[in-house]
């Protein structure tokens, strides 16, 4: 008898997460081997490139024992042949910028997640060029270069980058402080500000026990379902920062 494939959310839940289900940013990534050791965000933002039907053509093997580095590489290198092929369906060739941001940015913010996975140096180079060319109309690459700076310690940009980005956020009628998006936002700006020393830790404790107020009040409202998640990840970036709370 078949069996029904089961599939993950952001929030770790599996299959019936009817609750995540119904946010548009979520992707169901199926719960097999090759999936599994891959990050959400990362496997989100892969799939989301190919229709169902493209996914079942794809050369992914579902048992696949290989090691999460080489998995990384097939799905790169399957970005990578998607753009030259959207390229080339342009009209004119080479113009899906022009002629299709949203899926021209997708596949390049595919593309950085997983160099950034991996630890290319290009990945820089990818995320500066998704903001040099949203032109206004995108803050999400803003908000992944202020992530990657922040990780690779350059705080102060990062500080400045994200700033506005947890303005717009927090202000955002779809969004809102209590958002997972903006939560991140504020995660991101507690980084750069204590990464800058101690004349800024101040301001990032201040602001970490606004984000912990934040999630604690979370649970009864719209994003209710991720405040666990949220709870676990503000751990971690204590630890991560040594925080004792």
């Amino acid at each position: 008898m078949a069996t029904t494939p089961s599939f993950r959310y952001s929030n770790g839940q599996v299959a019936t997460s009817d609750a995540a289900k119904s946010f548009s940013w979520e992707e169901p990534v199926p719960v097999n081997r090759f999936w599994d050791s891959i990050d959400y965000c990362t496997a989100h933002n892969f799939l989301g490139n190919f229709s169902d039907a493209e996914q079942g053509q794809l050369p992914v093997e579902s048992d696949s024992a290989d090691d999460t580095d080489t998995k990384l590489r097939l799905l790169l290198r399957l970005l990578r042949e998607k753009i030259d092929r959207q390229e080339g369906a342009a009209s004119p060739p080479g113009s899906l910028y022009e002629t299709g941001y949203e899926k021209w940015y997708s596949l390049w913010q595919g593309v950085f997640r997983i160099q950034d996975m991996l630890g290319l140096p290009e990945a820089e180079d990818t995320v500066r060029m998704l903001v040099a060319k949203a032109k206004g109309r995108n803050i999400v690459p803003g908000h992944m270069l202020a992530e990657y700076l922040a990780k690779n310690g350059k705080y102060r940009e990062a500080e400045e980058t994200e700033r506005p980005v947890l303005a717009w956020m927090e202000g955002s009628p779809g969004l809102g402080r209590d958002s997972p998006q903006a939560i991140n936002a504020r995660r991101i700006m507690v980084k750069a500000l204590w990464g800058q020393g101690q004349e800024r830790r101040g301001e990032a404790e201040s602001m970490l026990a606004e984000l912990e107020e934040i999630v604690d009040r979370m649970g009864g409202g719209k994003f209710g379902v991720y405040q666990e998640e949220e709870r676990s990840l503000n751990r971690q970036m204590m630890a991560q920062l040594d925080i004792l709370t």
